[in-house]
C-alpha cells in the first residue's frame, strides 16, 4: 500500500518520512489492511482498503448493514485503535 503509515501519538494517517508532520513524534507505525479509521471532521468510519497517490480507499457500512467504497485523502484520516 506504498507504505502509508500512522503516528503512535495523534493517530494521524499518512505518507511520513521518519516523523509525524503534525506533532514531530518518531513513534511511526505501518498500516494496514482493514484497519479501522475515522474521517477527520465527519462521523464516517470504516476500514481500509487500498491506497495510491495520496488517496486511501475506505469501506464504509452504513444504516441497513450496505456497505459502499469511499475514496479519501490520506490527510483526512484518523487511526480508530
Amino acid at each position: 500500500m506504498n507504505n502509508l503509515n500512522y503516528c503512535v501519538e495523534c493517530r494521524r494517517i499518512s505518507y511520513f518520512n521518519g516523523t509525524c508532520s503534525y506533532c514531530q513524534s518518531n513513534d511511526i507505525k505501518d498500516i494496514d489492511r482493514k484497519a479501522p479509521v475515522n474521517v477527520i471532521g465527519t462521523k464516517i468510519k470504516g476500514r481500509v482498503m487500498n491506497a495510491k497517490d495520496g488517496m486511501v480507499d475506505i469501506l464504509c457500512t452504513g444504516e441497513g448493514n450496505i456497505k459502499s467504497i469511499r475514496q479519501f485523502e490520506a490527510e483526512n484520516l484518523r487511526k480508530i485503535l
